[in-house]
């Protein structure tokens, strides 16, 4: 063989080990609340005081500090077929349920919307790098979030709650009805990810499991988007259960939500990657790799093609000091 040819094959499958020896195929429970608890994405800070009628006798004025801090919400994933939730708890169950509606409703529709157990995938045999993908997708409360930590907001999220099974959503899921026809779904740069046209890994809309994106955790990425987008909103035309609702005083906390996911924009939400490649730290998606030799995507491939983060979404809050809430004053603007 020629000497140059296998010096090339030689560092190929070194690289090749180098990142199936890192690569992490399923993750447990308590491996998503450890990466939690390691995690750099809380961004704990004081932003502001809370004011109290506090009448017990007397009536007079309390004060409180306002923190604000993301929440570890949800484990968004996405994978090639359905029924391979990398997080291996909530596969046992969602799995199972998710399996079932597919082919009830696949059944029922003549196979219409792609193969049950991969959903169709176009474009070549090699599911990494086709163009066309197909990914099943779930948003399960992540199981940190409602631990009780002294002046922690608590989430709107309850932790092992299914609030998205793509399986259950498979007429929205595989056929893109009716999202489809939607403005934001016909118009080219509208609601991508990236900055188009430059830049761009895909649109949000229609939210389906369909995407056009030859790098498979770009693709993965992109549809933990839409499901993020879906859930994070009232009244989607999806079968899921939403993340919403206003400021309220809750476990002796006043809390402020956050509003929608919007993509680009960390101010929303930001993802801590838990796999194939478990990260502490935490970024928006949409990332400019173009003068990257590797590309966003590199080193984070997984060959089962199933993926899953963590979403943080910020949260303000301010501990109950009185009967009444009066106001609060924000010294700093958060996040």
């Amino acid at each position: 063989m020629n000497p140059i040819l296998a010096g090339l094959l030689s560092i190929m499958m070194l690289s090749y080990s180098a990142i199936s020896a890192g690569e992490t195929k399923t993750i447990s429970t308590a491996s998503i609340v450890s990466a939690a608890a390691s995690a750099s994405c809380i961004d704990y800070q004081i932003v502001g005081v809370c004011f109290w009628l506090d009448c017990g006798g007397q009536c007079k004025i309390k004060v409180s500090p306002k923190v604000a801090h993301f929440n570890p919400d949800l484990v968004v994933s996405a994978q090639n077929g359905v029924g391979n939730n990398p997080w291996t708890e909530a596969n046992s169950i969602v799995g199972t349920a998710s399996k079932s509606a597919v082919n009830a409703i696949m059944s029922s529709l003549g196979g219409i919307g792609g193969d049950v157990e991969t959903g169709g995938n176009r474009g070549g045999t090699d599911k990494n790098h086709q163009a066309l993908k197909f990914k099943s997708a779930d948003a399960i409360g992540h199981p940190a979030a409602t631990i009780t930590i002294p002046y922690r907001c608590k989430s709107q999220s309850s932790s092992f709650y299914p609030y998205f099974i793509s399986g259950i959503d498979t007429l929205a899921w595989r056929l893109g009805v009716p999202e489809m026809v939607y403005p934001q779904a016909l118009m080219p740069g509208v609601r991508e990810v990236g900055n188009f046209p430059s830049n761009t890994w895909g649109s949000v809309y229609p939210r389906s499991g369909f995407i056009n994106q030859a790098s498979d955790p770009k693709a993965a990425a992109v549809i933990a988007q839409r499901v993020a987008d879906i859930v994070t909103r009232g009244g989607q035309p999806h079968v899921y259960s939403a993340l919403k609702g206003g400021d309220s005083i809750q476990d002796g906390m006043k809390v402020w939500p956050p509003a929608g996911l919007k993509e680009n924009d960390e101010k929303t939400g930001k993802w801590q990657m838990l796999a194939p490649v478990p990260s502490s730290s935490c970024e928006v998606f949409g990332t400019n790799d173009l003068v990257s030799a590797s590309g966003w995507g590199g080193g984070k491939l997984a060959t089962t093609g199933n993926y899953a983060w963590t979403l943080w979404r910020p949260y303000k809050c301010c501990k109950k000091e009185g009967q009444l809430f009066l106001y609060s004053i924000d010294f700093k603007s958060y996040p």
